[in-house]
């Protein structure tokens, strides 16, 4: 979503000195309610112009009801209707992560029940789920803050151009049926990551790899086995000929650095046990592997389509 050219944008925009860097710690006060202004819009009014529920009051309770429990409290901020309760709330808390989770599930709740029952809300609602989300995205982008809702959850962002170019397309494409283990394995290792469960993030990412083999090992016939680790999945992939063999130096390159990944960082950082010294495996090492996997996965994904094609 396009955001007004207002000369204030126009001027930060051309004062910026790099636009790839986000801060995750602090939710800027004007974002805060600049969140506020999007989800009311997406969800409308809580109560109508007779002053009785609305059709999206549900939706106000259901957002409420779960976060109450989830931060353990009988109230978010006291005294209001479920829409402000909310509202207050988010414009006021300084617990980052359940910050996080309000937009996330307040979004999802617009991107699949309004979307769903969009005959049912479209008379209330003031914004599309399209618009929110996008305008969602565009504001925290702008603001430097390094999450994006997509694919119908919060992802922490490090990278604009990895994530828009690599990140978004795999999660699109691993959204196929047959690759469902895969993508719960990937996401999983995201959510691990802005978790900071770094070791897990590292072995999810593993396993993703793993299993993207293992269902294109499948349907192309490679001669592997159901517990073949991912350097054995890989030398299949390039003697079945699925891998580039245009230039054998090329090839042996394009497998050294699928098989020097994944699996190796795993099987030394994130796949046995930590012994006497706990690891610490630092963040910028989980960033690298989760760009990395995902890069990895889209080629395998797209080289498997380019072959049907």
């Amino acid at each position: 979503m396009a955001l007004p050219q207002l000369y204030s944008r126009r001027k930060r925009q051309s004062e910026a000195k790099e636009a790839d860097v986000y801060q995750y710690e602090k939710i800027p006060e004007h974002l805060r309610i600049q969140v506020v202004q999007i989800i009311g819009d997406g969800l409308g009014p809580y109560s109508n112009s007779r002053n009785f529920p609305s059709s999206t009051a549900p939706l106000y309770d259901h957002i409420v009801k779960t976060m109450r429990r989830e931060i353990g409290v009988h109230q978010l901020s006291g005294g209001y209707e479920p829409d402000v309760e909310l509202f207050r709330w988010l414009e006021l808390t300084n617990d980052l992560d359940a910050w996080i989770d309000a937009v996330e599930l307040s979004l999802t709740v617009i991107d699949r029940i309004v979307r769903e029952s969009w005959h049912s809300y479209s008379s209330i609602v003031r914004s599309t789920p399209d618009n929110v989300i996008e305008e969602i995205n565009a504001r925290f982008r702008e603001a430097g803050f390094g999450f994006q809702f997509n694919e119908g959850e919060m992802i922490r962002v490090d990278s604009v151009i990895i994530h828009q170019e690599v990140v978004l397309p795999v999660l699109h494409l691993l959204r196929e049926p047959r690759f469902e283990a895969a993508e719960n394995e990937y996401r999983e290792a995201h959510a691990a990551y802005r978790n900071g469960k770094l070791e897990d993030s590292l072995v999810g990412c593993a396993r993703a790899l793993e299993s993207v083999l293992k269902v294109i090992g499948a349907k192309r016939g490679w001669d592997i086995k159901e517990n073949d680790a991912a350097s054995r999945l890989i030398h299949a992939a390039a003697e079945s000929g699925f891998l580039p063999s245009f230039h054998r130096t090329a090839l042996n390159h394009l497998v050294g650095l699928i098989e020097s990944s994944t699996p190796t960082v795993r099987n030394k950082m994130g796949g046995h046990g930590a012994g006497t010294e706990p690891r610490a495996v630092p963040r910028h090492l989980a960033a690298y592997q989760l760009h990395q996997t995902a890069a990895v996965l889209l080629f395998l994904a797209e080289q498997d389509e380019l072959l049907d094609s």
